[in-house]
């Protein structure tokens, strides 16, 4: 044995060797993909942390500088970003979401447990901090709570060399100049300024004096839905927020509204299968039960009346077994026609086509569509059942021209109810994303099975 005391085989072994080495390769791993992404468009950076775990974003984003990570965090989905930065250290956290848009900030924060937001949130800047706790007073679907404050506003008794400096320095702190809005010493919204009547103007005339009156605003309380109608119609860039004295408290851009499209879309499809419009691939298991187990007791109410109709014709099915295999295709098809209208009379309703002086042209437009397919369908099934379809031989013809007649009906029931339905619930107060679906269900299913077991129940002479 050597005796030199810098021998590696003397020296006793050191068991945190190999976890240091582990934490020190995680740290240079984070640092190389930090400085890749650091380069690239924010939106491909957001692709490589959303492809990562939390934690590993988390150590990446912390080897970004602020700004980056900020930009970055924004392209992602909110609950991923706030996964991230949950599990980034509140200092840290703080500084990224100070350099995000503030309506961008909120959206994230929502995502994380009290006790973290509010760690983040006192890490702050206090006119930062102030700035996110104000936004999350607004309802998240409402004007309030998709608009940033970051708004371009001058005072009305500036002249117009004093106008053009101070938009220049702002030109500096604010990314995005749609328009230049004109308020008075409460903050009135006045007006807004044309860049072309600013630059011709002369340097000695007031603001007042050359801003346009005529400004279209929106209120704070307004439906993000409603606000992104309007923009999209009249082709607004950006719409600016007042709250209920009129004073300009914020702006909403068309990136804003490009994101509530995409959001009330898949809104609206939850919700017409039963889930929660909040709820979030990532959403607590507790928040996602708690959203969809009350829609699914109702839909087991319903089902039990589509039970019931069966029940009431069990003579009928006995007598002829094969009904059980027609019905189900007869209630099948139903639900399929129905769920191509309810899906264009929620369309309608959502770009405001649901007036009730269309009723009428609506239910008239979807009976016959009703009507025509439910023949196509039923003829086609007649064919079928006439070719011995399932092995059925003795009454082929007859039990075919059954099914034809049940298809018809159903059809038409399906289509005029899958108008009337959303009408229906939107007029008591219900959201017809959510609620239509399972009554529309209830109708085809029940409307199938009683059409199918009734007719061949008063037809069974020939089928017999």
């Amino acid at each position: 044995m050597s005796d030199n005391p810098t021998d590696f085989e003397e020296r006793p072994r050191d068991e945190s060797w190999p976890a240091m080495d582990s934490a020190q390769t995680a740290r240079q791993d984070a640092d190389d993909v930090a400085t890749s992404i650091e380069e690239i468009p924010a939106a491909d950076g957001a692709d490589v942390l959303e492809g990562m775990s939390s934690e590993k974003a988390a150590d990446v984003a912390q080897y970004l500088d602020p700004d980056t990570a900020g930009r970055i965090l924004s392209e992602m989905d909110p609950a991923l970003a706030a996964s991230v930065l949950g599990d980034m250290d509140a200092p840290e956290a703080s500084m990224v979401v100070s350099a995000m848009a503030p309506d961008d900030a909120v959206d994230v924060l929502e995502y994380l447990p009290a006790k973290v937001h509010d760690a983040i949130v006192s890490e702050m800047e206090p006119q930062e901090a102030q700035e996110v706790r104000q936004l999350e007073q607004y309802p998240p679907d409402s004007a309030g709570g998709i608009m940033t404050p970051e708004v371009t506003a001058l005072a009305e008794d500036l002249n117009v060399q004093q106008a053009i400096d101070e938009l220049r320095r702002l030109s500096e702190e604010l990314e995005q100049m749609f328009y230049v809005y004109v308020v008075d010493r409460r903050s009135h919204l006045v007006g807004v300024l044309s860049m072309r009547d600013l630059i011709l103007a002369k340097p000695d005339r007031k603001l007042s004096q050359i801003m346009r009156v005529q400004v279209a605003s929106v209120p704070v309380t307004m439906d993000q839905e409603q606000v992104a109608r309007l923009m999209r119609r009249n082709k607004y860039l950006a719409l600016p927020v007042v709250d209920s004295r009129h004073r300009l408290i914020g702006i909403i851009t068309a990136d804003d509204v490009a994101d509530v499209i995409e959001e009330e879309a898949t809104e609206d499809m939850q919700k017409m299968f039963g889930a929660g419009a909040e709820e979030r691939l990532l959403s607590p298991w507790q928040f996602s039960f708690k959203k969809r187990v009350w829609w699914l007791e109702v839909n087991l109410a319903t089902a039990f009346l589509a039970a019931w109709v069966i029940a009431k014709f069990d003579n009928v099915i006995a007598a002829l077994p094969i009904l059980a295999a027609y019905q189900s295709i007869v209630s099948g098809m139903g639900g399929n026609a129905g769920a191509q209208t309810l899906a264009v009379s929620i369309r309608g309703m959502a770009l405001g086509e649901s007036a009730p002086r269309l009723m009428s042209r609506v239910l008239y437009r979807e009976t016959i569509v009703g009507l025509l397919t439910g023949i196509t369908v039923g003829l086609t099934t007649w064919a079928c059942a006439a070719a011995h379809i399932f092995g059925y031989h003795q009454h082929p013809f007859a039990l075919g021209f059954v099914i034809f007649l049940a298809l018809v009906f159903n059809h038409v029931n399906a289509c005029s109810t899958g108008v009337l339905i959303p009408f229906a619930m939107k007029r008591l107060g219900f959201d017809p994303a959510q609620s239509s679906t399972i009554f529309a269900t209830t109708f085809t299913d029940c409307g199938g099975f009683f059409a199918t077991l009734w007719l061949a129940e008063k037809f069974m002479h020939w089928l017999q």
